[in-house]
């Protein structure tokens, strides 16, 4: 019990306030955009949801005339948009995860030429 008391007050001791603020500067600078845009989407598709699309018969009957409301196009473009930025934002993180683990290196990319010798 004593061991594990003390290894977290010495990772206690390593979390100052310069460390975080290092971590949450990378974290704002790296990956700020794809945040805010996850944020984003997932707040357009509830308002969406709310404003365009109520859950009600009275809703069924407004939704001709809601959907292109100038509101309701604005949310479906964030809704497409933020999508498509979180699929790129997997995308990327994958393609660098993957070169961390599987490195290409030139012995590793064999050409027609090199395969018939």
């Amino acid at each position: 019990m004593m061991d594990y008391i003390d290894s977290f007050l010495e990772k206690q001791n390593y979390l100052d306030y310069t460390t975080i603020y290092k971590w949450y500067k990378f974290i704002i600078v790296n990956f700020g955009i794809y945040i805010a845009w996850i944020c984003i989407h997932y707040i357009a598709s509830h308002l969406y949801v709310n404003w365009c699309l109520p859950y009600t018969i009275s809703g069924f009957i407004l939704s001709p005339f809601l959907v292109p409301a100038p509101h309701c196009y604005g949310l479906r473009w964030i809704i497409y948009n933020g999508g498509n930025s979180i699929i790129t934002m997997w995308t990327l993180l994958s393609t660098w995860f993957l070169s961390r683990i599987i490195p290409i290196t030139s012995t590793s990319i064999k050409t027609e030429t090199d395969k018939t010798e």
